[in-house]
């Protein structure tokens, strides 16, 4: 127990109200800030138990207020006794600290370092803007976190999809009459790919809200593509009205590019298209093309005939979570957009017109910045 602490319990148990008063808001600022060790967590509670009943309504209404971050078995002991008081500040901050008690058994299912940082935001909201403006934040957060869990789910199963797709084959060959060596390591080949993007996908989820520095290589921008066009294959199938690819990239084009991150983005591009016919009659005809613009960018085009978008849909389409269809996240264009501009340092833009279909125009960098810069002498 360090020396901090073995003051705080003796200032606890001072005949001064005002010194009492501020050893109790202390204790509380402790425990805000988990600076008080376990082991002393019992000793703790145990005289904010005892203060629970001192004379003063004041020193009971700081107890109510300090014993919200209690981690210990006494803290029912000295809520039940506060909440009996015969003073009706003393049980008002004894039911505020209840309620706010319910919000943090909530945030337990966070990590106790995720639990802390919302929980002084929180606080430091209610301090600037009122109570009601916490209960606000808490909902929105709530929901929000709602959203990034479908979210995530959705972008899983777009990898999930065509790995399943991938060890079905495999499968399938190995039950064969004869097995093709050469056919099988292509199909685990493949589903390495998956499981490698899969794990890139957990990681820029997490990172979706804060900077990621990329680590560039030389890219073969056709290979690129077409292991994106792959898996839009695996994921949908080819259906009755079939799914036909054009693909118009050189393949001599070398750009500096972060693979997974870039291979991400292309297959948000592509799910999106490929969705544009859901409901239409249209054969789903996807055209993919780059050219080299002068020396230093690359424009790739990727066009569908499908649905098209409205004005308004597509003056929200990069928006995080704007979406139309009934099962869509709005996730894949915002995510596309950050990899390609913050992260590639590009531009992405689209033009579309309701029955039509839509153009995405991705512009590229074929040489990074940093990379010219190591490359220089």
């Amino acid at each position: 127990m360090t020396e901090r602490i073995f003051e705080l319990l003796r200032a606890l148990s001072s005949d001064d109200r005002r010194a009492l008063w501020d050893a109790v808001e202390q204790a509380g600022d402790l425990l805000r800030e988990e600076a008080v060790p376990e082991a002393a967590q019992g000793e703790l509670g145990d005289r904010l138990v005892q203060l629970a009943a001192h004379g003063q309504w004041e020193v009971r209404k700081a107890v109510a207020e300090a014993v919200v971050e209690l981690r210990h078995e006494s803290f029912h002991s000295a809520i039940a006794r506060l909440l009996e008081d015969d003073n009706p500040w003393v049980v008002q901050a004894a039911q505020r600290t209840l309620a706010r008690r319910s919000e943090l058994t909530r945030t337990d299912l966070l990590k106790a370092r995720h639990e802390t940082l919302l929980r002084r935001q929180l606080t430091a909201l209610e301090a600037t803007h009122g109570a009601g403006a916490r209960v606000a934040a808490l909902r929105v957060a709530e929901k929000y976190t709602e959203i990034i869990v479908r979210e995530t789910f959705h972008e899983f199963i777009k990898v999930i999809s065509p790995l399943d797709a991938s060890l079905r084959k495999l499968d399938s060959a190995l039950g064969g009459s004869r097995i093709d060596a050469e056919t099988c390591r292509g199909h685990v080949e493949s589903a390495k790919r998956r499981l490698r993007l899969l794990s890139a996908i957990m990681t820029s989820l997490r990172d979706f809200t804060k900077d990621v520095t990329p680590e560039f290589c030389a890219e073969n921008l056709r290979v690129v593509i077409d292991e994106a066009v792959g898996m839009l294959r695996d994921r949908v199938g080819t259906g009755a009205s079939g799914l036909e690819l054009e693909v118009e990239v050189d393949p001599a084009i070398l750009i500096d590019a972060h693979r997974h991150r870039l291979l991400q983005a292309f297959s948000n591009i592509l799910q999106n298209a490929v969705e544009a016919y859901d409901g239409t009659e249209h054969a789903r005809r996807i055209a993919i093309a780059a050219r080299t613009d002068g020396t230093e960018h690359v424009v790739v085009t990727i066009t569908d005939q499908g649905c098209g978008m409205s004005d308004q849909v597509r003056s929200e389409a990069f928006e995080l979570f704007a979406t139309v269809k009934p099962t869509g996240t709005g996730f894949g264009l915002p995510l596309a957009q950050k990899i390609i501009e913050q992260e590639h340092g590009g531009s992405i833009d689209l033009s579309s017109r309701k029955g039509e279909g839509t153009t995405v125009k991705v512009v590229l960098n074929i040489e990074q910045a940093q990379r010219k810069q190591e490359a220089q002498p």
